[in-house]
């Protein structure tokens, strides 16, 4: 575990994982509305996803960066890290973001037992225009950030 701890963006992946599933444990544990069963769930749902997307991103980071660790520092490089793995991965990324964020609302909204179903559908409806719409965004604000 010390051998983990000594990089940086292994710290970094690590409290954002923390992070992550510290908030759904409060959020799943602290809602009066939702049954055992349905925290149960939830729970174990949200930290399923959060060590799955922290396992890939260690592993892409650490995969991609391994070249980077045994160069000098003084070495300049015409790409930055940061525009390889966008020009690698960016359709999965965008992907995996997109799908992330349409099923987790998914699985939020459907099982909420005060809304009807009418309610629901305009509720994914809404969510699932928001998500598109911010992975639209996103994946142009990032495109003109590393052509520069």
């Amino acid at each position: 575990m010390s051998n983990f701890l000594q990089k940086p963006r292994n710290k970094a992946i690590l409290s954002v994982y923390l992070f992550f599933v510290c908030g759904s444990v409060l959020s799943s544990v602290l809602n009066p509305v939702m049954s055992l069963g349905e925290k149960l769930f939830i729970l174990c749902f949200n930290i399923f996803s959060a060590t799955l997307f922290a396992f890939l991103i260690y592993v892409l980071l650490n995969k991609l960066m391994k070249d980077e660790d045994h160069k000098h520092p003084a070495a300049p490089e015409k790409n930055g890290i940061n525009q390889v793995i966008w020009k690698k991965y960016k359709k999965p990324l965008i992907l995996f973001v997109y799908f992330g964020g349409v099923f987790s609302v998914c699985a939020v909204i459907i099982p909420m037992p005060i809304y009807t179903v009418a309610e629901k559908l305009v509720i994914l409806s809404i969510a699932i225009i928001f998500i598109t719409i911010g992975c639209i965004l996103a994946y142009k604000v990032t495109n003109k950030m590393l052509s520069k």
